[in-house]
């Protein structure tokens, strides 16, 4: 009778692979991965930025007017990328790019007041996310879920001897591309 019978039989000492979901935990991360960065997507589409134009304004905030050389080496992107992402935040005004003028050959990027405000915003829809996904624990299960993915992440990041981001830019041209989180100082921007 169809349906009755599993199209491949079980493999003695592997158990059912749908039900490796509750015992691996990379995939589970994954999944849960997943849903999480199509969550922060929305929530910045909504405020008009992608995940990188957030994350880029947030370094700009937590940094300050920054060389656009140094500012794609923080994020990992290489010039040509980088130039893409600047291009319409300085449309609408959000960075402006100026030259340094202690060094004619620098652009400085420098997050503009608009720009501030928008990042505001989008963060706090972010917060309002975050607040959704991780209904479901306690203020110090949020604590211990953020050390262990901290010490996942460094770990990933120092498994070449290399951050991360550089490793990525390198392969890949964005650390995200190669599996690679923001570095830990760059936690706060994103």
């Amino acid at each position: 009778m169809p349906g009755t019978q599993p199209p491949f039989p079980p493999t003695p000492g592997v158990g059912s692979i749908l039900s490796s979901r509750q015992s691996s935990p990379a995939l589970l991360l994954a999944l849960l991965g997943h849903v999480a960065m199509r969550r922060l997507r929305d929530a910045h589409t909504a405020h008009g930025l992608t995940p990188r134009q957030f994350h880029l304004l947030g370094v700009l905030h937590e940094n300050g007017p920054t060389g656009q050389s140094e500012l794609g080496t923080m994020m990992g992107t290489d010039p040509s990328t980088l130039v893409t992402m600047l291009n319409p935040l300085e449309a609408e005004r959000l960075v402006s790019r100026e030259r340094d003028e202690h060094d004619r050959r620098r652009h400085l990027v420098t997050l503009t007041a608009d720009g501030e405000a928008k990042l505001i915003s989008a963060a706090q829809a972010q917060r309002e996310v975050e607040d959704e996904l991780f209904a479901g624990l306690d203020d110090e299960q949020r604590e211990q879920l953020l050390g262990l993915l901290t010490t996942l992440q460094d770990g990933l990041a120092g498994a070449y001897g290399t951050p991360c981001s550089a490793v990525a830019a390198r392969d890949h041209g964005h650390p995200f591309e190669a599996g690679c989180l923001p570095t830990s100082d760059d936690r706060s921007s994103i």
